[in-house]
């Protein structure tokens, strides 16, 4: 009989809200711009959670500073998109009142600076439904589990009773290294086969699929 589910922690994007392919454009949009090599949905694929100058530089033999030139490039467009144009993935919504109602403590992990995550979460309150929203600023990088161990002593409850939820190889590997459960949602840029390879505890391609293994 497994422990029942009594904490939650969610990545971001790609897995709360659909932005993925608006960060790759982004992306290839501003290395384009200095003539650099783009980055394939592959690359992004495997890497995201990691923050986006350890991606650049990873494909492209350029400096810090070039690299951050490219980030601010591509977070002054996310802000800009999360201001006017994203939207939820489908039954994000659904699935975290569901969760609320069933008393389940949430929260969020991201890599996403504060500015665009709130910007966005004051756009869809999603204030109202998550315990703790820990962004860029408020921790190290996955796959260091800081952040996310932060989250789960925030919640009391055992490590036992918590998963963490996420897109991305990086976000399961998180996951792991806290020991905690994780479940990889098929809704971000990473392939299923780029999934399986981490070996989370369940892969699904809704959101909502989550509702399944609470109880």
């Amino acid at each position: 009989m497994r422990p029942m589910i009594k904490g939650i922690v969610f990545d971001f994007d790609g897995t709360i809200v659909d932005s993925m392919i608006m960060v790759f454009n982004a992306l290839n949009d501003a290395l384009k711009k200095r003539n650099l090599p783009e980055i394939e949905a592959e690359h992004l694929g495997l890497m995201a959670g990691r923050p986006l100058v350890d991606i650049i530089r990873a494909k492209n033999s350029i400096s810090e500073s070039t690299a951050k030139e490219v980030e601010k490039d591509v977070f002054e467009q996310y802000v800009e998109f999360c201001t006017k144009s994203c939207m939820l993935l489908p039954h994000v919504q659904s699935t975290l009142k569901t969760l609320k109602s069933k008393q389940v403590k949430l929260g969020l992990l991201t890599t996403t600076p504060r500015k665009p995550l709130m910007s966005v979460a004051e756009k869809f309150s999603l204030q109202d439904y998550f315990d703790i929203m820990l962004a860029k600023e408020d921790s190290k990088n996955k796959p260091d589990p800081e952040g996310l161990e932060r989250i789960i002593k925030e919640f009391g409850v055992e490590k036992e009773e918590c998963l963490f939820v996420g897109d991305s190889p990086i976000d399961i590997l998180t996951g792991k290294a806290a020991k905690i459960k994780t479940a990889a949602v098929v809704t971000g840029i990473a392939t299923v086969q780029q999934l399986r390879k981490t070996k989370p505890d369940y892969i699904i391609h809704s959101i909502e699929k989550i509702l399944n293994y609470i109880d």
